[in-house]
């Protein structure tokens, strides 16, 4: 068979064309792959926004839900005193069901059970620093270096740190000369970022410790019905002997804390028949003043935490959406931080 000329001229195009045709299927495969990754993502984002919200609007009614019990045993008992008066498992209180599927916790840190650091003076906290088994030399230094860090002036106390002494450190900060806003803020003072915090700056477990006698709330007394070991014995000034028999009471028969059967204080005449000879020292309290509400809400795989912290002495008017009247509010709320905690993408 004999070729003619035609065929042979056009059989190089004809190959040239299905080369660019491949080509062009390669190209638009790839660039349809792309979109569809790109899609994917921008619907993940959209479902990650709407979970998050959906999960921020449960934590906010759970935590309306709290508060209405909290409310409501103070409007029977007259003081909030301790979770062992019943509202410590809001839900089962208030005989409220969550939505199906979503999980729902409560944490209640009582703010007043602990002391107020920006209050306290320089024997305070020398002797905080050393029921915490410091060397006295270096209980010297950390309250110099904390009160030095707090007052409004730049000289510096005799083991203390002020300007000039934290140039010359690798801490590159300067003193606030007010008060604390965080107990975190301790990662910033000298000797306070080695002994409180490790190497990434992560609070260690003596800054857990700290953190569960010391508060940046402004208390004027101590509720010994949550107070810490620590703080009872360092600032309230309990013996050894005195601190464990209230602990002892506060836990119950079974001496377990947080269980059906704790006990709590009312009144002083109650503290004395168990602790005898309070030394003097930070004054006691029996009813919750300040108190830090953490309602965590899961579904799905996300979840969302809401943390408020409400004066229980203290109403709030709320006006309405009208603007026509104003609702009283239980609680004043001191401060309110969100924390979203999903991971779907």
């Amino acid at each position: 068979m004999r070729w003619s000329k035609s065929q042979s001229k056009t059989s190089p195009k004809r190959g040239s064309v299905i080369l660019l045709i491949l080509m062009l299927i390669t190209v638009v495969s790839y660039l349809l792959i792309r979109f569809i990754e790109r899609a994917g993502v921008e619907v993940q984002t959209e479902g990650y926004y709407t979970q998050r919200d959906n999960l921020r609007r449960d934590a906010w009614s759970m935590m309306e839900v709290a508060i209405a019990v909290l409310a409501d045993v103070k409007e029977i008992e007259g003081s909030l005193y301790s979770p062992a008066q019943g509202w410590g498992n809001p839900l089962s209180y208030a005989e409220v069901e969550p939505p199906e599927g979503l999980q729902v916790s409560f944490n209640f840190i009582d703010e007043s059970a602990k002391v107020g650091i920006n209050q306290l003076d320089e024997a305070s906290l020398f002797l905080l620093f050393d029921e915490m088994e410091f060397e006295p030399d270096e209980s010297q230094e950390l309250s110099d270096v904390l009160l030095d860090w707090i007052d409004e002036d730049d000289d510096a106390r005799i083991d203390g740190a002020e300007s000039r002494d934290y140039s010359t450190s690798e801490l590159e900060m300067n003193p606030a000369n007010a008060e604390l806003e965080s107990l975190e803020e301790l990662k910033y003072l000298i000797l306070f970022d080695e002994l409180f915090f490790d190497e990434n700056g992560d609070p260690n477990a003596k800054f857990r410790r700290l953190e569960q006698s010391l508060t940046v709330h402004e208390i004027e007394s101590v509720n010994i019905n949550a107070a810490s070991d620590l703080a009872l014995r360092s600032l309230v000034g309990l013996s050894e002997t005195a601190t464990e028999n209230v602990r002892e009471y506060l836990n119950g028969d079974d001496e377990i804390p947080n269980t059906a059967d704790d006990n709590y204080f009312e009144s002083a005449d109650e503290l004395a028949s168990i602790a005898a000879g309070v030394d003097e020292g930070i004054s006691v309290d029996f009813q919750i003043s300040v108190l830090t509400i953490e309602v965590t809400v899961q579904q799905g795989g996300g979840s969302y935490t809401l943390i408020g912290t409400i004066t229980t002495e203290s109403t709030a008017s709320v006006e309405t959406s009208d603007g026509e009247s104003n609702i009283e509010y239980p609680f004043l709320f001191l401060e309110i931080r969100e924390r979203p905690g999903i991971d779907v993408l």
